[in-house]
């Protein structure tokens, strides 16, 4: 059965195999250790299955934690900016409420004081219209009279 075989890069392998990167690199010069090159990057052929250290556990662990920290701290701030947002919101509908409230107290006002306007003037047209009636009779009257 085969062994399984990885291919990691050089600072995992000097970590997995325990030593130093200058002594990963001398065994690199003297073929002690199989690598595959990619442009640039160098991997090392490890043996075997993936087993992590407790270090490389640690490590990984602390680096999780560092991320998720880091995402509630992003969080927080979006939550704090939002209730901001909010709060601007909630105050700036107060103030239109305000508005709104004056607008529709004027507005009904206005409308009264049309409707009065609009019986003050429907008075004076019959008032008028009686007294050309009046005017018109008055002269016939006199045209009667004096006929």
């Amino acid at each position: 059965m085969e062994e399984p075989v990885r291919w990691v890069s050089k600072d995992v392998a000097a970590r997995e195999l325990e030593v130093s990167l200058s002594t990963l690199d001398r065994k690199i010069r003297n073929d002690e250790v199989e690598v595959l090159r990619e442009g640039r990057r160098v991997y090392v052929r490890v043996d075997g299955p993936e087993y992590l250290s407790d270090e490389e556990l640690l490590r990984r662990a602390r680096d999780r934690t560092d991320e998720l920290e880091e995402a509630v701290r992003r969080w927080e701030r979006i939550a704090s900016q939002l209730e901001r947002e909010r709060d601007a919101a909630k105050s700036e509908a107060a103030d239109w409420e305000e508005e709104y409230e004056e607008l529709k107290g004027l507005y009904l006002r206005e409308c009264a004081e049309h409707e009065r306007r609009k019986r003050w003037v429907g008075r004076l047209a019959r008032a008028v219209a009686v007294l050309a009636v009046l005017l018109a009779v008055s002269l016939l009257a006199v045209w009667r009279l004096l006929a």
